[in-house]
């Protein structure tokens, strides 16, 4: 069976890009700052704020996008 690897890379990064998002916006209510700036090294502007969530959001999509796509690209070549 073969992905398709456009779909696998959405939806990959839908769920990470959502998951950056809630994660700050839960960080940001309960007060965890420094659990999250770990993330800051790999998200290009992102930041402790709504508008790093909103960054957060935008490079998880990314991310998780390309490691989808390429993650199911393996998959269809490896499965022949």
């Amino acid at each position: 069976m073969k992905l398709k690897a456009t779909a696998f890379g959405l939806a990959c990064g839908s769920v990470l890009g959502l998951a950056s998002f809630v994660a700050t916006l839960l960080s940001l209510w309960r007060g965890g700052g420094f659990t999250i700036t770990a993330v800051a090294g790999a998200y290009f502007g992102y930041s402790w704020s709504l508008a790093g969530a909103f960054i957060g959001l935008f490079w998880g999509v990314v991310y998780g996008f390309i490691f989808g796509w390429l993650l199911a690209t393996i998959y269809n070549r490896l499965s022949g």
